[in-house]
């Protein structure tokens, strides 16, 4: 089991935060940005097309601005293992000055007194633009009085279908499921059409997705209004909400229509069966279409690929909440570098640039005058599959339960909501208790840290 320690870290950033310095060099302002987008060795030889696009907008930020070096850095491919790694060299005197902090991070971001707000850094220009996100984008990043980070590469999950296997088995290429139990329905028809499949579909060992189930239903994960109103003090992982998403996906399971690699968070591992058509469907970000259109476009993989909007539990859907992550500054350089770190932010969010990268990733655009610029431009029409994405989150009802969570000790209740669903799909466990013990660990968790700030 992956062990986070981030909690412990902050506890230390805390007593030592003072302690460290930076200093500027007098030429060139060098910034590092720390991302989660870098080359990672597997075996499926599976490679990350995102990070061209990345270095291209550099290239063009420092064409522009010849004062200025952007230093790119990936350690991990995890988001909780960048975000670690940022804090410890902030321990050593030498934090980067822009991270990319996943979504579920935030207020631990916050807690650690090693960020600060963009809103403070940035130029009155700069938070005039603001006011260009989309309403759904700008809910989760506005806490209390502060726009704490950039929103950039933002996502939602979708279905990944196998066209051809939908045709063989009599279903609909153009109608995937959209229900729950449609999704019975179609893995029934699947699994009886001979394809050799291993399961009718695969989807990370993750807790984004029954949190994305919960919200569809209009129900908070946390008390105190989703931790927007107050630090929460209880999760509702024991909810009626989450046991009916478990209870589902446990039948799924039993029944042969679900399999998983066996480990956690990973995304990469699951698409490996999907692209060799072990199985029929798969979830995943949206943030990864690039990758998987160019993954099975063959060789050493090759499918008609389909997409559709993740699925609901009922008819009833309220949308989903804001997935992915953020650019964050951290505090504790000079004001001149942390201009600069808010420059290339600016830049690299601005509606031109936040158009590419929605284009060579999937990752949303974010800006409204970025959604309209592409509408009338014709290119939503022309890349359907790229599209579904972006509607599915301008579809969603802005309410507390799509705002999605914040929550301090976010990777370790998530953590113990993952030991549930894993007792419960690997081992068999009656959901309702595994669900309670983990909202009893998980409470017992943010008791102890809302106790470092009382």
């Amino acid at each position: 089991m992956k062990k986070f320690f981030a909690p412990l870290l902050l506890l230390l950033l805390l007593c030592l935060a003072p302690l460290a310095a930076t200093t500027a060099q007098d030429d060139v302002i060098e910034i590092e940005f720390v991302h989660i987008f870098g080359e990672v060795e597997n075996e499926e030889e599976i490679t990350d097309v995102r990070i061209a696009v990345i270095e291209a907008i550099i290239a063009v930020f420092e064409e522009q601005n010849p004062g200025v070096v952007i230093n790119t850095r990936s350690v991990s491919t995890d988001y909780v293992e960048v975000f670690d790694s940022a804090l410890s060299a902030a321990l050593q005197g030498n934090p980067p000055h822009i991270v990319q902090v996943e979504e579920g991070l935030t207020q631990l971001a916050i807690d650690s007194t090693w960020f600060t707000p963009i809103s403070a850094v940035a130029a009155e220009e700069q938070l005039a633009s603001l006011d260009d996100l989309l309403p759904q984008v700008r809910e989760y990043y506005n806490i209390g009085e502060d726009f704490w980070a950039l929103p950039w590469n933002l996502s939602n999950p979708l279905l990944y279908y196998n066209r051809g296997m939908f045709e063989s088995a009599g279903l609909d290429p153009d109608e995937p499921p959209g229900t729950f139990d449609e999704v019975l329905q179609h893995c029934e028809a699947l699994m009886s059409a001979e394809l050799e499949l291993d399961a009718c579909m695969t989807w990370p060992m993750v807790t984004w997705f029954p949190e994305q189930w919960v919200a569809m239903q209009g129900e908070l994960i946390a008390n105190n209004e989703n931790g927007r109103d107050g630090r929460p003090t209880e999760v509702f992982y024991a909810s009626p909400e989450m046991l009916e998403v478990v209870e589902w996906w446990q039948e799924m399971s039993e029944r042969g229509f679900y399999t998983y690699s066996g480990t956690r968070n990973n995304y990469t591992a699951e698409l490996v069966p999907f692209g060799t058509s072990r199985v029929a469907m798969t979830i995943n970000s949206s943030g990864g279409l690039s990758n998987i259109a160019d993954l099975t476009s063959g060789p050493p993989f090759e499918l008609d690929l389909g997409v559709g909007p993740l699925f609901s539990p009922s008819e009833e859907d309220s949308g989903v909440t804001v997935g992915g992550a953020s650019l964050w500054l951290m505090a504790d350089h000079p004001d001149e570098e942390l201009q600069a770190a808010a420059d290339f932010a600016f830049f690299l969010t601005n509606t031109e640039n936040i158009i590419t990268w929605y284009k060579g990733s999937g990752y949303f655009a974010t800006r409204q005058s970025a959604v309209e610029q592409l509408r009338e431009e014709g290119w939503l029409e022309e890349n359907p599959q790229f599209a579904i994405g972006l509607n599915q989150l301008l579809e969603t009802e802005v309410t507390i339960a799509t705002a999605g969570a914040v929550i301090g000790p976010s990777a370790e209740v998530r953590g113990y909501l993952l030991d549930a669903f894993q007792s419960i799909i690997d081992g068999g466990e009656e959901p309702q208790s595994a669900l309670e013990a983990a909202k009893e660990r998980a409470d017992a968790e943010l008791e102890d840290y809302n106790a470092l700030f009382e």
